[in-house]
């Protein structure tokens, strides 16, 4: 199921992707989508995506749409890289060190580095 973000009504294919889209925006830009995390879902900067996901689907509007990030089909399955549609793993990383970033972005990029490693790690320790 596709949901809007309550805040931006941004479409998302699914609980977890509004999840990581209300969170990250948060957290790189505050404004409105932390102070609705805030006040919605007091403990959410402490929640698995998952987590997170199964609490604000019930404050978001389901949508036929999902999130449509770059030139993509659905007729042709692409390998599974981990980031959204249309996002480059190449690009990211260029990007993520990019020296035009100031300090504090750099900082807020290595800290997701670190814990989507630990997230994976977590996951792979649950699969064994």
């Amino acid at each position: 199921m596709s949901y809007l973000c309550p805040v931006c009504e941004a479409p998302f294919g699914g609980g977890e992707p509004l999840a990581d889209h209300l969170a990250v925006t948060a957290i790189l830009h505050g404004g409105d989508h932390e102070a609705w995390l805030d006040e919605t879902v007091a403990d959410w900067d402490g929640l698995s995506s998952a987590e997170l996901g199964e609490r604000v689907v019930d404050h978001a509007e389901t949508t036929d749409d999902h999130e449509h990030i770059g030139e993509h089909s659905h007729s042709e399955p692409e390998q599974a890289s981990g980031l959204p549609n249309g996002i480059d793993s190449g690009a990211s990383t260029r990007n993520a060190g990019d020296s035009t970033l100031d300090a504090d972005a750099q900082a807020i990029i290595e800290e997701a580095r670190e814990l989507t490693r630990e997230m994976q790690g977590d996951d792979e320790q649950q699969e064994s």
